[in-house]
């Protein structure tokens, strides 16, 4: 994912971060990465193809989208606004504190086992613990701030 920089990442956080059916149809289109006008409308449960058609061109016009000459809109990934804090891959867009749930995952795991008898060993395995129990809720409250778009 492109990393945006100065105005034109204000901008892009102005116009589409900040709309949030507009955003909703960029979120959409990052898992998708293709799709017609009829698939986000049905998807995103929009009323009419013309308020997908709305939003798909304002994404157009922001470098977003492009448009095939089959009609089909192929996503442009760019970072921006909250998607700064995500790891787009596939059809995955990941919180970066996913990576903090495993490590002290790890962490706490490997104090229960090679570390029981060790005089430190509770102060390691209470710091571990509450890292994960922070980060497991922190990740979950980063996937909460995504707009659902299935």
């Amino acid at each position: 994912m492109r990393h945006l920089h100065g105005s034109e990442r204000k901008d892009l956080e102005k116009k589409v971060a900040g709309e949030y059916n507009t955003f909703r149809v960029y979120v959409f289109m990052l898992r998708a990465k293709r799709a017609s006008v009829r698939e986000v409308q049905k998807v995103l449960g929009f009323s009419s193809t013309w308020l997908a058609t709305h939003h798909l061109k304002k994404l157009e016009r922001l470098g977003l989208v492009r448009k095939d000459r089959y009609g089909d809109y192929h996503v442009v990934r760019k970072s921006f606004g909250i998607l700064r804090l995500y790891l787009v891959t596939g059809r995955w867009i990941v919180p970066h504190t996913l990576f903090f749930v495993f490590v002290f995952g790890i962490m706490m795991t490997g104090f229960l086992i090679y570390l029981p008898q060790h005089r430190y060993f509770v102060v390691a395995f209470v710091i571990s613990t509450v890292g994960l129990i922070v980060s497991v809720i922190e990740t979950i409250r980063f996937y909460r701030l995504l707009p659902e778009t299935e």
